[in-house]
């Protein structure tokens, strides 16, 4: 090669390789722009020949702006090994239900404040027996025991402590005979075996019906399974919804027409669903009425006839249900009721709103009727089959500091 064309070709070779330089200087400078720079002062660990990737994996979209966060965001701070553990809140601890016995002592507070107060009054500070027995007989008439029953209760008492003045005898024998007073008119209920059991329920404008009906139904339910609950009580007004809410709530069947329908068609067609169903009891709601209306007690007899031919020997149970703060007024009711249909029991209701408890036992010297039910509340539970043991002891319990002042003869009024 002559020396010209070496001339030629470094002249050639120098300003290309300038223009390479710049391109490469260029492309290098754009590279370093786009690939994100560690924080100041963080170190990145190079990684090893023998672990570093034949061929890097570009990360997605996704994950550089998480990646970039997690570099970016502090990473929480431990606790301290000394701290206490933080407080968990207090959980509500759900109160129980009383018992039975506390539910009914509850259920008649107002009855036996009344009730013991006058008692105490009665047999105690007084020199004479015939003082104590008449005070004993006015507080007895006072709690709505009536007359006739009050009178027979003084002189079982008379009779058996004789001329033992000592209050807690007094107390004690008068409990007793409370009891066997009770209990002489108790009875099985009906049970009939392999039908539904079926259950008409009488009153008065006002006394606590519907409401007695849907506890009832709860109970019945507990305990016989499936229940048909029938609206006869066609006759007032929005009756018939008042009882769809109770049973939708309680879970039972209810069988229903039109208002101002005949009551009994309503109540032949429950005791029929019943049958066909196999269900365990039928309730019948009949209207409220007063128990002069002579139409009115006509109408509760053809429930009774027109039931008793498609279930003979229905209705097994008839209730009359009476509110407890009428106190003796409830006498003349179940009077006219009864005449009307046979009552087989009682259900007194609003027992807990009155100190006029004392009407359970008018109930049974004057009616002879067992009482079946109590309501001792609002809630469905608070209708409660009646025991005439737990009711007395109910009526007489008091605090301990009560019963010391009954031992004492030291008695308040």
């Amino acid at each position: 090669m002559s020396v010209s064309d070496i001339l030629i070709v470094i002249a050639i070779a120098v300003p290309t390789g300038f223009v390479l330089t710049a391109i490469g200087t260029l492309l290098e400078f754009s590279l370093r722009k786009k690939i994100p720079q560690p924080p100041a002062g963080e170190q990145i660990e190079e990684p090893s020949p023998a672990e570093a990737p034949s061929e890097p994996i570009p990360p997605s979209p996704a994950q550089v702006p998480a990646q970039a966060e997690a570099q970016v965001a502090p990473p929480p701070p431990r606790p301290s090994a000394a701290a206490p553990p933080s407080p968990q809140p207090a959980q509500p601890v759900p109160t129980p239900l009383p018992s039975a016995p506390k539910r009914m002592s509850w259920g008649l507070r107002k009855t036996r404040e009344s009730f013991l107060g006058r008692i105490r009054a009665a047999i105690t500070g007084k020199a004479k027996l015939d003082e104590i027995y008449e005070g004993l007989e006015e507080a007895l008439i006072a709690a709505d025991v009536g007359v006739e029953a009050g009178t027979k209760l003084v002189d079982a008492v008379r009779a058996s402590v004789k001329n033992d003045s000592r209050p807690e005898l007094i107390r004690d024998t008068l409990k007793s005979e409370i009891a066997a007073m009770l209990s002489t008119v108790e009875r099985p209920p009906a049970d009939p075996a392999g039908a539904p059991l079926v259950i008409m329920l009488v009153g008065v404008n006002g006394a606590g019906k519907t409401t007695t009906v849907a506890k009832l139904a709860a109970w019945l339910k507990a305990q016989r399974g499936s229940v048909i609950v029938a609206a006869a009580d066609t006759f007032r007004a929005a009756a018939i919804e008042q009882l769809g809410v109770w049973c939708d709530r309680v879970g039972v069947d209810m069988i229903k027409q039109a208002q101002g329908s005949d009551p009994a068609a309503v109540a032949f067609d429950a005791v029929k669903a019943a049958v066909a169903r196999k269900a365990g009891a039928v309730l019948i709601d009949t209207a409220g009425r007063l128990q002069t209306k002579v139409n009115l007690m006509e109408e509760l007899k053809k429930i009774a006839r027109v039931i008793g031919r498609e279930l003979p020997g229905a209705p097994h149970e008839t209730f009359l249900v009476l509110d407890a703060t009428t106190g003796q007024n409830a006498l003349s009711q179940a009077k006219i009721f009864g005449d009307a249909v046979p009552l087989t029991g009682v259900v007194l209701a609003k027992l807990d709103s009155t100190a006029k408890g004392g009407v359970v036992v008018a109930i049974a010297d004057r009616l002879k009727l067992p009482v079946r039910f109590v309501g001792i509340g609002e809630n469905l539970e608070d209708l409660r089959p009646f025991d005439a043991t737990e009711f007395v002891d109910a009526l007489f319990s008091s605090d301990e500091a009560g019963e010391a002042r009954v031992a004492s003869g030291s008695y308040a009024a």
